[in-house]
């Protein structure tokens, strides 16, 4: 470095040449030569405005600069100097202009020095690195070198930095301090502590560094573990500049040092100012403050700060997870204490830490029965597979066959237990009721056939448990009797009845029930009947509607055994014990009544009938009923009358078919021809193709053959398909009847074929309805759907045929399955305005309601709905369907609160499908309305009951962490978050609502 100071003159002789050259001058000055001496005159006492304002003016008298370069040398050290915008462009363009000066190695520096001043670190070393700055003057060689080693210490290059403060300090007397400062700070990075503390010790006591050095000296003294004089330094700097920038991270050291030192009154204090200050809060600092609450048993603090030390995958976080699930525990918050052992347990930094968070995640799951997505298991599985050798390992063996007994993750569970080699009796005691549970979880699926397979490898696996054995039978029978097994259904139920252990439950009453309605289905009325009697006089059925219908079927037994009176009885009964179900009990008493020739009577039971139920599905039945009844006291007018307001109201039904004959044959029975003849015409054009249709015609041909009037008969026949002739031709009816058999005895090609070539030769035959409907069926069978559907939409042209009902389901399920729900829906309409069977009516209604939900059609859902749920023996499943539908559509039309009610009850039971998605919407609908009291308590009840529906559960996670959120209970919300990002395993969009919110809550503080 002495080359420094060998030319130090010659950069002073540089900027003294022009007074030289100007001594030499002998003739007088001119006005440019004294404005030329009077700038460089102020530019070298540093005058830079006065000295660029003259040195402007003499550039604009002066033609043929003398002093160019000097002239252009001035300019742009003053626009340096001046922190002109420009002075960069100027500095370069001067080099430019004067490649050869002698002032290039000063003027390259300066450009230097710009750079610098705009923090462009990078371009600063490249520009200085371009000079000899040894060229320069001692003061400016020193503010270069400085400049030099503070940019590569912004770029991160330490040794380069290094070497230019190391030269600093030995030949600078001004910038000694600077590059002490410097040196330490390098060291400091480095962790060279020992050196580092000595070099800011050094310079604690220049005013420059008076209130930097010592954040430093007392961050090494905590580094150290000398918390004593960490603290000392860190106090006597707060006592001095409590305002000042480091005062923050002064109060951080000296909470940190207090907590070293076991003072965590003194920590809390200073920590909490440290948090106070700071935006973002070092995560060691908040452990450290969590740890001194923990330790003083402010819990609820703890579990705050201790979360903020989370935000990493490291030891920190995992020792700062582990204390905030002890500390939730002691808070008896066990929900958070258990997200938070799961955290710990997930991270292997430390093993002992995972042992012990583990373990405690474990316990948490068993002791709050949590477990949405089969933890419950599978955390005690991989306890004893991590930790074989563990003095917890023989607690968590008790714990697991608990969790078997208890668990409702049953797939999982089966699964666990399969791999035990040597399962002991309480395993199988836990196997035989995981069999069985998943079985009625099935059932509650409508899965009828599997849960049958479960319910029987449940049996099998032997009598561990008396009533998990009974109760399978139950089960397994009840799944037989919906799948129409009947014979199969009875057994199992006399087995539940041998087994039951309980003979005074609930479910010992419905199993009477069952046993009765599995024999009445078999047609063994008098075998139902005791069971059915059993069912009321013994069963502890706690359900009216059960009652009242067993009531009703004891009704319906003596009615088959003829026994009236009996089954009158029975009927009037039912009425009592389940009015809702009053009015099958009314219809079958009036019809006892009939059968006992009490018309009056009759009459009188089907007016209350039809006044008490005005929505019942009898009141067509009701009403055909009562002009039957008219009809057998010879009272036509009534009848007719009868027969007539069931033809205005029901004119889809069956029975208002029979009821238009009726009427037509009355008048006819009357004499009264004109009227019979009008009512039978309207029998034949309303329903062609009917056998009503063939019996009016005939009677009506009767009238016109009385009256002598064969050509108008003929005239109107000739307008009616199939009607021209008087009689079916011998060749019509062989041909069909042929075509028929053949379809009988399973030959359907042959069948086709005839059928077919029957309606080439007779189009408008006697049986060409027949005949299309056979065709269609035939073809339906055969997955033809569109020839199916053709054939069959020509079988509905003749309203009234006895396929018609057939047909309409038929074409109602084509175009359903073709997602021509439009169409679909007129179909279930009519035919369930035209059925005269409840079942088949159902069945209708359901299509109907599908159709509807799939056009997106709300009003007839809601409408469609609400007329099903009206029913009062309807499955629980096509109930469920019905709430669902409506809830939807009332949600989507805005009428939360009525969809809430519907929503609330499906909620009831998560098993299916429907249950587990209202459960969440309930949930939802709360949080929209503001409720998120209410959405909580909603969220975590069904974190508690559990779905085997994990979707919706991961929704309400997701539902859950957002009102959390809005709560300000944002730690909670991440919490649970990473919780179901860690255990829910889907391919879905769950896992993008998760990464999102956790995006929103990474600066969590």
């Amino acid at each position: 470095m002495g080359k420094y100071k060998k030319y130090i003159w010659m950069a002073g002789l540089c900027c003294a040449l022009p007074l030289t050259v100007s001594g030499q001058q002998v003739e007088p000055l001119t006005g440019a030569d004294r404005l030329f001496n009077e700038g460089r005159e102020l530019f070298l006492r540093q005058d830079y405005a006065a000295a660029r304002q003259t040195l402007v003016r003499y550039t604009r008298q002066a033609g043929e600069k003398a002093w160019a370069d000097e002239v252009d040398y001035m300019l742009a050290c003053t626009a340096y100097e001046l922190k002109m915008p420009d002075c960069r462009e100027v500095l370069s363009d001067y080099l430019e202009a004067h490649p050869e000066s002698r002032y290039r190695n000063r003027v390259q520096a300066l450009i230097g020095a710009s750079y610098f001043s705009e923090e462009k670190y990078m371009e600063t070393i490249a520009t200085l690195k371009g000079c000899d700055i040894s060229l320069l003057s001692d003061e400016e060689r020193d503010a270069s070198a400085l400049r030099m080693g503070t940019s590569y210490l912004k770029v991160g290059k330490l040794q380069d930095a290094a070497f230019w403060f190391a030269v600093l300090k030995e030949t600078s007397k001004d910038f000694h301090n600077d590059a002490v400062y410097n040196l330490a700070y390098i060291d400091y990075v480095q962790q060279k502590y020992d050196t580092a503390l000595q070099g800011f010790r050094e310079v604690q006591d220049d005013r420059k560094f008076q209130k930097l050095a010592p954040y430093y000296i007392a961050d090494i003294y905590l580094i150290q573990g000398n918390y004593a004089q960490a603290r000392k330094v860190a106090d006597a700097y707060l006592a001095l500049y409590p305002e000042e920038k480091y005062a923050a991270q002064m109060n951080r050291i000296s909470g940190e040092a207090a907590y070293g030192q076991k003072d965590y009154a003194a920590a809390i204090q200073s920590l909490e100012r440290y948090h106070e200050a700071e935006e973002v809060p070092a995560r060691l600092a908040m452990y450290k403050l969590g740890m001194s609450y923990f330790n003083t048993g402010v819990y609820s603090k703890a579990l705050s700060h201790l979360g903020e030390a989370t935000g990493a995958q490291d030891a920190l976080a995992q020792n700062a997870y582990l204390h905030m699930g002890l500390a939730g525990l002691q808070l008896k918050e066990r929900n958070q204490a258990r997200m938070a052992f799961e955290q710990a347990s997930r991270m292997d930094f430390d093993r002992s830490i995972q042992e012990q968070a583990l373990f405690n995640y474990a316990l948490c799951i068993h002791e709050t029965s949590y477990s949405p997505f089969a933890e419950s298991v599978t955390v005690f599985e991989r306890f004893l597979n991590e930790y074989p050798s563990s003095v917890y390992a023989e607690k968590v063996n008790d714990y697991l066959v608990e969790v078997y007994m208890n668990t409702r993750s049953y797939e999982v569970a089966l699964r666990s237990i399969e791999k035990i080699t040597h399962p002991s009796a309480r395993i199988l005691e836990a196997k035989q009721k995981l069999l069985f549970r998943m079985g009625t979880q099935l059932f509650a699926q409508a899965d009828y056939r599997n849960a049958i397979d479960y319910f029987t490898r449940s049996l099998q696996l032997g009598q561990y448990n008396q009533k998990t054995k009974a109760d399978a039978y139950y089960w397994r029978g009840e799944s037989k009797y919906r799948l129409e097994r009947y014979p199969e259904a009875a057994n199992d139920m006399r087995l539940y009845l041998e087994f039951a252990t309980d003979k005074n439950s609930q479910e010992y009453g419905l199993a009477l029930y069952c046993l009765g309605y599995s024999l009445f289905k078999q047609k063994q009325y008098n075998s139902a009947r005791d069971w059915f009697v059993r069912c009321v006089q013994n069963g502890r059925t706690q359900e009216a509607s059960v009652a009242g219908d067993a009531y009703n079927r004891i009704g319906d037994c003596y009615f088959y055994e003829r026994r009236f009176e009996e089954a009158r009885q029975q009927y009037a009964q039912a009425v009592v014990t389940s009015p809702s179900l009053g009015d099958y009990s009314l219809f079958q008493e009036g019809i006892v009544k009939g059968l006992q020739r009490d018309y009056a009577g009759k009459i009188q039971v089907l007016n209350k009938l039809i006044t008490d139920y005005p929505s019942s599905a009898y009141l067509d039945d009701a009403l055909y009923e009562q002009g039957r009844a008219f009809v057998q006291m010879e009272d036509s007018e009534n009848a007719i009358k009868r027969y007539s307001l069931l033809v205005q109201r029901y004119p889809e039904s069956e029975l208002s078919r029979k009821a238009a004959n009726e009427i037509g044959l009355l008048y006819y029975q009357n004499d009264r021809y004109e009227e019979a003849i009008t009512a039978y015409k309207q029998v034949i054009t309303k329903y062609p193709g009917s056998a009503e249709a063939r019996l009016a015609q005939r009677d009506l041909k009767s009238i016109y053959v009385d009256l002598n009037k064969v050509d108008d008969y003929m005239a109107f026949a000739s307008t009616v398909p199939g009607g021209a002739t008087f009689n079916v031709s011998e060749r019509d009816s062989l041909t069909y009847t042929a075509a028929e058999r053949a379809y009988m005895r399973g030959d359907i090609a042959g069948a086709k074929t005839s059928l077919t070539r029957y309606l080439q030769s007779f189009p408008q035959g006697a049986f060409s309805v027949d005949a299309s409907y056979y065709l269609g069926l035939i073809d339906y069978n055969q997955k033809d759907y569109a020839a199916a559907s053709a054939r069959l939409e020509e079988v509905l042209r003749f309203s009234g045929s006895k396929y018609e009902g057939k047909a309409l389901a038929l074409c109602a399920d084509m175009a359903y399955n073709q997602k021509e729900y439009a169409k679909a829906l007129n179909l279930y309409k009519r035919l369930a305005d035209r059925s005269a069977v409840q079942e088949e009516r159902l069945q209708a209604e359901v299509g109907a309601l599908r159709s509807a939900c799939a056009l997106d059609d709300r009003a007839e859902t809601v409408t469609t709905a609400s007329a099903l749920l009206k029913q009062s023996k309807l499955t629980p499943e096509v109930r469920s369907e019905a709430l669902y539908f409506r809830a939807k559509a009332l949600l989507a039309e805005g009428q939360k609160k009525a969809a809430l009610a519907d929503l609330t009850e499906l909620a009831k039971d998560t098993r299916n499908v429907y249950g587990a998605e209202a459960k969440y919407l309930v949930a939802q609908t709360y949080f929209d309305e503001g409720e998120t009291a209410k959405a909580e308590k909603e969220v975590l009840e069904y974190i508690e009951v559990s779905t085997p529906h994990a979707y919706w559960l991961a929704r309400s996670f997701v539902l859950l962490s957002d009102v959390y959120v809005k709560l300000d209970r944002k730690m909670e919300a991440k919490q649970y978050l990473l919780s179901l990002q860690q255990n829910y395993q889907a391919d879905d969009d769950i896992a993008g609502m998760i990464e999102s919110r956790l995006e929103k809550l990474k600066s969590v503080k």
